[in-house]
């Protein structure tokens, strides 16, 4: 298992209070955060991520 299966696209992950959208980047630079207004709010390295995000929410899964 690696970094993309644990914040898969479309989660939510959750730093302090705020909330921001997971999406891969596209150079494999790690983790794009976006806000709620869509706007890219930073770049977050896969090794970094566990010690910045305090919490995630998985999108919902439709079979």
């Amino acid at each position: 298992m690696n970094w993309r299966d644990l914040y898969p696209e479309g989660s939510t992950v959750f730093i302090g209070r705020e909330g921001y959208v997971v999406s891969h980047n596209e150079h494999a630079l790690g983790l794009d955060l976006f806000d709620k207004d869509d706007q890219l709010v930073m770049t977050i390295a896969p090794e970094f991520v566990p010690k910045i995000v305090d919490g995630i929410r998985y999108p919902e899964v439709t079979e």
